[in-house]
């Protein structure tokens, strides 16, 4: 068996998919009798120039041995794990510093046409491309991942999609009067988006919003748009629920929102997949999409709260065929290998530069 270390990129006090994947990866490759632990680094940019000191920290650790023992192998995830240098470095690519590609000259990217902000997003591309070139096996976490590698770095890679942590424990159960959300609150998940759409709904629908803030007055801002459009009786903020508890919401909601802009992956939409349910998103949620598909899984809709509530009124008016949406993406799920029988094609892949 071998030595592996998997490259996490922590930001303290933050827990989100990058963490779930890290430590859903390190419990599969122990369960295959591997050697495995985890390295992390803290992540934190309180401006864009230290962004370089991050990548230049990933950069300079020596990797090959710790206590006596050989590393065979080192898996990164996420900008800037990538940069750390090994004979065998495999990739699983949760996502680069999307300010400074798909994201850039938009509203979620702080990186402006200032000379300097376009001097480090150059030199960062620069070393993005050189460092993942690197590595002995490439793949990302989606075919969105992949595709934005290809073009913005012409490097090939491989989508394996992440199986879900909790494995076949999703359940289904009735149809209850609740759109769940699920997941970090943050701008670029767009849950503005359905809390404003809520009073378009029918009003004995609610919303019912399980994710921790994190961006700094976000949740203010949710509950001044609950205040503006009188939504109390309607939207419920449950903050961070266990596991169980989530699985529950899963499984009693009517049908489950998930519409950020340009998703890499995103746990939330294989999640409600496996436990039934149809999923709400827009067209331009990007990973989402790779399992959604308009009138056969969910809904795919502009991204604006009246396309949102007009739409789940018609699914309500149907809440049959919604029931079936939920079906077919029960059967999709299992179909990609997303619950636990996706993880030998992972591994497989994963740990592939072994056999060179």
């Amino acid at each position: 068996m071998s030595n592996i270390l998997v490259l996490g990129v922590k930001t303290p006090f933050a827990y989100g998919g990058q963490e779930v994947l890290v430590q859903s990866l390190l419990r599969e490759l122990r369960a295959r009798g591997h050697s495995a632990d985890v390295v992390e680094l803290p992540y934190n940019v309180p401006e864009k120039g230290h962004l370089l000191t991050q990548a230049a920290l990933w950069r300079s650790l020596d990797l090959s041995s710790f206590a006596g023992k050989t590393v065979d192998l080192v898996i990164a995830t996420k900008f800037p794990s990538y940069y750390a240098r090994h004979p065998k470095k495999s990739l699983w690519l949760v996502h680069q510093l999307r300010e400074i590609y798909d994201l850039h000259g938009g509203s979620f990217s702080s990186f402006t046409d200032d000379p300097r902000d376009e001097q480090i997003r150059r030199m960062l591309v620069e070393g993005d491309t050189k460092c993942i070139a690197e590595c002995a096996y490439v793949s990302g976490i989606s075919r969105n991942v992949v595709q934005r590698l290809a073009h913005y770095n012409k490097v090939p890679a491989q989508p394996l999609y992440p199986p879900l942590s909790l494995g076949n424990r999703y359940r289904s159960g009735p149809q209850e009067d609740y759109i769940l959300s699920v997941g970090r609150l943050v701008h670029i998940k767009r849950v503005d988006l359905m809390i404003k759409a809520l009073p378009i709904v029918h009003h004995f629908m609610k919303l019912k919003v399980v994710g921790a803030p994190d961006a700094p007055d976000i949740l203010e801002y949710f509950k001044s748009e609950v205040d503006k459009h009188h939504l109390w009786d309607r939207v419920e903020f449950l903050g961070k629920v266990s596991d169980e508890e989530l699985i529950d919401l899963y499984a009693r909601s009517f049908a489950v929102y998930y519409a950020p802009h340009n998703e890499d992956y995103g746990y939330v939409t294989p999640e409600a997949m496996a436990s039934g349910k149809p999923v709400i998103t827009a067209h331009d949620s990007g990973g989402t999409l790779e399992f959604v598909t308009h009138g056969e899984t969910g809904i795919v809709v502009e991204p604006t709260s009246d396309a949102i509530g007009h739409g789940i009124n018609e699914m309500l008016a149907n809440r049959e065929r919604s029931r079936c949406m939920g079906e077919t993406g029960l059967a999709l799920v299992k179909r990609l290998g997303v619950l636990d029988s996706g993880w030998e094609q992972v591994i497989g892949g994963l740990l592939s530069p072994l056999a060179k």
